[in-house]
């Protein structure tokens, strides 16, 4: 007798292994496209802060020079002050360092960046307050106002909130 169609239950035919190919191929693509992407990366190449810290040059290397003056108008009273930061954080006030950790990380190089034209901001008023700040921020002249009219500029506001209240 004459089997007529003999390949037909051998394990392993090519289509199942081209199919298990293809599948395990969807796999891998997969684990390495999404699991990468939850894999959190040091904000700055390790190497750089082990670097910086061994050659005893550590974050005061990073502290800012500055001379800024500041007017807030909380909508009640408007008060004027000045922040002088001399790039020694141990004498600095803590307006200093907190302006400089504002923006760490970002590719943004100054806290007094503005909305770049064409940001999606909302319309919401959060609230009456004003500020212009004026003078030298690392070597960079600074001439700014803030309001806290919409969330981008509501954004600004809280980066720069260390030298809207008033300083201790």
């Amino acid at each position: 007798m004459h089997k007529l169609n003999s390949r037909r239950g051998a394990p392993g035919s090519t289509g199942t292994v081209v199919l298990g190919s293809l599948c395990f191929g969807a796999a891998f693509a997969y684990v390495a496209v999404v699991g990468l992407s939850l894999v959190a990366l040091p904000e700055e190449p390790l190497a750089t802060e082990q670097l910086s810290t061994m050659s005893g040059v550590s974050q005061f290397s990073r502290a800012p020079v500055a001379s800024l003056s500041v007017t807030v108008d909380d909508g009640e009273r408007t008060y004027q002050q000045t922040l002088t930061c001399s790039g020694a954080p141990e004498r600095d006030p803590a307006a200093c360092s907190a302006l400089a950790d504002s923006v760490r990380g970002e590719r943004a190089g100054s806290p007094f960046d503005e909305v770049p034209p064409g940001a999606i901001c909302t319309d919401t008023s959060y609230g009456p307050e004003r500020a212009t700040i004026t003078g030298v921020w690392n070597g960079q002249r600074i001439d700014t106002e803030l309001s806290r009219q919409g969330s981008c500029e509501e954004a600004r506001w809280q980066r720069l909130t260390s030298l809207t209240r008033p300083l201790e």
